[in-house]
């Protein structure tokens, strides 16, 4: 993908979708407000750009913010955004819940709507879905510290979302499809355990990209640091998770690391500001008694949280299909790999489909077009 050409696309596509949505009436409680509305033209345009083969977007889009109420860890009831998108002329049938990748700033989330608010919002709206995608925690209008890799917070905010969305007139009473891209593929699989523990059916889920079983595969490979996004992903995890659970920061990071990490995420700064703020060998950040628990099989709190909060020990009812890239060295594709065939072991319908020789960002363009075709054989079935 030539991301100078998609960036020029996005700004052309950005200034000719001045078209407002029609106003919606919120249910007590929920907010949503217009965004955009994007033609055929314009979503086939960015499909284009974009570099994505094999789709089409028949139906024209209308965009909304969702302010909605969730809870939080502490069973507070707390706000929340994310995206709506809706098909313009045909009645959706289906919810798709689509989880963003990682982003550092409160502001780059779907409802603002960044890129990928946009990209999905044409993808499945476009193709006569409901699209939903959920800020997260911590991101977007929701106050505190965003909790990088918490399960059990980012499935609430996807399942607060599905239901604010559900209380709309003629919302699609069928069972919700779940992707997600990175961080959004481990949130999918938290939100659909969350869901099914509850008893709600789900149709299946399509995480791209994704770190079921961060703990015991993808932390021993970002400490390595094969890629230059790795010492972020461990920072980010690690501010989080010491806000999140009322740990000391410097009980994980070196003192010096600690001070600067709390800056780096706390204020705004871009992910390459963070980069380099951060060492090139992620170890160097962290305490000698963490990286010492981590190497002899010790005890720390921050390996524990590490663990409980990982997606891949439990028995999803619904088909799960893992997409990975064969070159992803943010995200190992061991992690797809491994993931189901632990899935299978526990008699699920699980597969890793791997999309081809790509890295990171590529292997979702190529994974959406074999997406929306699994889902349309799921609805077949």
């Amino acid at each position: 993908m030539n991301v100078r050409a998609l960036v020029f696309g996005l700004v052309a596509l950005s200034l000719a979708a001045c078209g407002k949505p029609p106003e919606i009436a919120a249910p007590e409680g929920v907010e949503i407000t217009p965004l955009k509305s994007y033609s055929r033209i314009e979503s086939w345009f960015l499909l284009k750009v974009a570099g994505v083969e094999g789709v089409s977007a028949p139906y024209a889009v209308d965009t909304y913010r969702v302010i909605y109420p969730t809870r939080a860890q502490d069973g507070e009831v707390v706000r929340a955004s994310g995206l709506m998108a809706l098909p313009r002329g045909v009645a959706p049938e289906r919810i798709v819940s689509f989880q963003h990748g990682t982003t550092t700033s409160r502001d780059e989330v779907p409802s603002k709507p960044d890129l990928t608010g946009v990209a999905a919002s044409i993808l499945f709206a476009g193709n006569g879905y409901t699209l939903i995608a959920p800020d997260y925690l911590g991101l977007g209008e929701s106050e505190g510290v965003h909790g990088y890799y918490v399960a059990a917070d980012h499935a609430r905010a996807v399942t607060g979302l599905l239901a604010a969305v559900r209380q709309l007139p003629d919302a699609p009473a069928a069972p919700v499809f779940l992707s997600g891209f990175s961080q959004g593929g481990h949130v999918s699989l938290a939100a659909m355990r969350q869901l099914e523990a509850e008893g709600e059916t789900v149709l299946g889920a399509a995480p791209v990209a994704t770190a079921l079983d961060v703990r015991n595969i993808s932390l021993g490979a970002a400490l390595e640091g094969g890629s230059k996004s790795h010492a972020l992903y461990l920072a980010y995890m690690a501010w989080g998770y010491a806000h999140h659970y009322g740990r000391p920061l410097d009980s994980v990071l070196t003192a010096d690391y600690a001070a600067k990490v709390e800056t780096l995420y706390g204020t705004p700064h871009t992910p390459q500001e963070i980069v380099e703020g951060l060492p090139a060998d992620p170890r160097a950040m962290f305490t000698p008694e963490f990286l010492a628990a981590f190497d002899e099989g010790g005890e720390h709190w921050m390996l524990e949280a590490i663990a409980a909060n990982g997606v891949g020990d439990w028995t999803p009812k619904a088909p799960v299909r893992l997409y990975y890239g064969e070159a992803d060295k943010d995200v190992v594709p061991e992690e797809a790999i491994a993931g189901a065939e632990r899935f299978r072991a526990r008699g699920a319908d699980a597969e890793a489909v791997n999309v081809g020789e790509v890295e990171h960002d590529p292997s979702l363009i190529l994974a959406a077009p074999l997406i929306l075709e699994w889902l349309a054989e799921l609805e077949a079935r």
